[in-house]
């Protein structure tokens, strides 16, 4: 390319970059809801958009009726069973398109318009078009490709609810600085997104709501009447539609028999190994001897294995949760290093962080301003040690949304610049890409500070694209992995196929996929689905009332585990059945898993397994 092949070609884009700014200006929603499904569809091509936990891909299963479980059904645990009849019904009816992720595809859609119209039509006195959409594209590769590129409903509500509280932000706004503007179309669309947040997950529009709280506090002196009044009642319009609806949800499970005793169950379970509460030490030995409880019961359970009706009953739960206070034995230095290296070790958290600053010195000089995106920062991160030292080890779902809010926030208070004039000394002047490039080339004029953000805006963006390449890059291995294990186990029916913990790489299935490739094989998944009416219907099928024995007794069971897990269970089996047991795979070990089957060793007896058996039933009885 010549030098005016180069120059036409700058020209052009430039030229194209103009007229994005024009059109953004001149028709704020119809130009978000192109460009924003324009980024989508780049990413949905370029990329390989899959799920982060497991989780979704099961509730997935659940509302197709596929894998683990036999028909569609609406009861996805985490999600308001409403969310759950409408996607029943769709699979039901039209069970080849893949209803579950086209819904979070959606939300994170209309979520993202929500952002850039609030972004583009925030504050009517400034006139930086083309700084906003330099700002959201930012925002978009730093903030949204991750979530997009890595699903999971929990970060999705908190975006739906993101974008709702922006949209009656907005409408307060709007109707301060003109008192005659229509505000129905923001208040009634950020209702419906709250509406939406809370159906999907009811704790994601909570922490949106606590996080957002300092930029309420910036509309505190306008008129209540006129301004917050509209915004105010839309809220509390769907506050109470959320209510109802979580009382529907409850209502439906309480009285659904197949359910009365899994959530009571679940809440103790959660202390072992989601919340990683428990921890066998010499001081805390004699909780679990007195339930006969050995360190690899323990160690079985923290590692999702507890499908034992009488090693993991709910009683022996109960005893050791309430015999110890675990929840602040657990607070201790290692853990809060451990909390932060985990966050902070996260390459997606570090460039938020790198990207952070180059947003406050382009957004609003106002000392509001300033002060309502910094307030947001400082919730976000007392909201993510709150829940830490309350909780748990935060996942990326929780902490990643949290932590990247302030990016969103800063959209709304873009620099003021006047029309007329621009400035190629400092970085709130930047008119957009084209202004940035214009900025780099002439790098001796910038001051120090100035720099200093260019230099951590270009590794913020390099440090979160790297880490999505790869992510992608792993997500292609994973699902040949995974594709192969499923041909291996055709025809479906004559084995069962027990995964342990999250062993199979179920998170790296596309959204796009409707799970047809599982319909009909055998599947129990040793995850918080342990004790489902789904998995006891799948087991009464192949007449196993105890999964742990049947695992070395049966010739049609396939067990798909960590290679580290092999061991613990060797050992329960020893303890709990007296039996010896080795592993025989079937098929070569990934990096993620192996599979295969149990087997006791040529020539062994089960008199002392059946026992062993035998006195375990007796003191179940007794």
């Amino acid at each position: 390319m010549n030098t005016q092949e180069a120059s036409n070609w700058r020209s052009r884009c430039g030229a194209a970059w103009c007229a994005c700014g024009r059109r953004a200006e001149k028709s704020p929603l119809g130009f978000a809801l192109l460009a924003v499904l324009l980024l989508q569809s780049i990413v949905l091509v370029v990329f390989q958009p899959s799920y982060e936990t497991n989780d979704d891909v099961f509730m997935t299963m659940i509302a197709s009726g596929q894998g683990f479980c036999p028909a569609p059904d609406e009861h996805l645990l985490f999600t308001n069973v409403i969310v759950g009849q409408a996607l029943k019904r769709l699979y039901t009816a039209w069970p080849g398109i893949p209803w579950y992720g086209c819904y979070l595809l959606t939300i994170h859609y209309l979520a993202q318009v929500a952002v850039l119209y609030c972004a583009l039509t925030a504050d009517a006195a400034s006139r930086s078009t083309r700084l906003r959409l330099t700002l959201y594209l930012i925002y978009f590769a730093i903030v949204e490709l991750p979530m997009l590129n890595a699903l999971q409903f929990t970060a999705t509500a908190f975006l739906a609810a993101q974008a709702g509280l922006f949209l009656l932000w907005l409408a307060a706004r709007r109707r301060h600085a003109q008192p005659q503007a229509s505000i129905v179309g923001p208040i009634s669309a950020g209702a419906a997104l709250l509406l939406v947040a809370g159906l999907v997950r009811l704790e994601s529009l909570l922490m949106a709501l606590l996080v957002t709280a300092p930029l309420g506090l910036t509309l505190a002196r306008q008129p209540w009447r006129r301004t917050l009044l509209p915004s105010a009642g839309a809220a509390a319009l769907a506050a109470m539609l959320i209510l109802l609806a979580t009382a529907y949800d409850r209502r439906a499970y309480e009285q659904d028999p197949r359910w009365s005793d899994f959530f009571g169950y679940n809440e103790l379970r959660v202390k072992f190994n989601d919340y990683q509460w428990t921890s066998y030490t010499p001081q805390t030995a004699g909780v679990f001897a007195a339930v006969h409880w050995s360190k690899n019961d323990h160690e079985m359970i923290t590692r999702w294995f507890f499908d034992d009706p009488a090693v993991y009953s709910e009683a022996n739960l109960r005893a050791i949760v309430t015999a110890y206070p675990w929840k602040s034995s657990r607070l201790t230095l290692g853990y809060g290093w451990q909390a932060f290296r985990k966050m902070f070790g996260d390459r997606s958290v570090c460039a938020v962080l790198l990207v952070l600053p180059f947003f406050l010195v382009s957004g609003d000089r106002d000392r509001r301003a300033r002060w309502a995106v910094l307030g947001c920062a400082g919730m976000a991160f007392a909201l993510v040690a709150f829940l830490t030292w309350n909780n748990k080890l935060l996942p990326p779902r929780i902490y990643f949304p949290l932590l990247s809010f302030p990016l969103a926030a800063a959209l709304l208070f873009p620099a003021r610049i006047a029309a007329t004039r621009t400035s190629a000394s400092t970085v709130p002047n930047l008119l957009g890409l084209m202004a940035l490039l214009r900025e780099l080339a002439v790098w001796n004029t910038q001051s120090r500070g100035t720099r200093v953000v260019v230099v951590m805006l270009i590794v913020g963006l390099a440090v979160g694209s790297y880490r999505q390449v790869r992510r992608s890059v792993r997500v292609h291995r994973e699902r040949h992995a995974l594709a192969a294990f499923l041909d291996e186990q055709r025809p479906f029916g004559r084995n069962l196929v027990v995964c342990w913990g999250p062993a199979l790489p179920f998170e790296f299935l596309s959204p796009l996929d409707n799970l047809s490739a599982w319909s009909g094989l055998p599947l129990v998944n040793l995850v918080w689905t342990q004790r489902t009416p789904w998995q006891a219907a799948t087991k009464a099928r192949f007449e196993i009332s105890n999964l742990p024995q049947a695992i070395y007794q049966r010739d049609d069971v396939v067990l798909v585990a960590n290679r580290a897990d092999l061991a613990l269970y060797e050992t329960f089996a020893k303890e709990h059945f007296g039996a010896d047991v080795e592993f025989v795979p079937s098929r070569p070990a990934t990096d993620r898993f192996v599979a295969g089957r149990f087997r006791q060793p040529m020539g062994s007896s089960d008199d002392a397994s059946a026992g062993v058996a035998r006195s375990r039933a007796g003191a179940t009885e007794r």
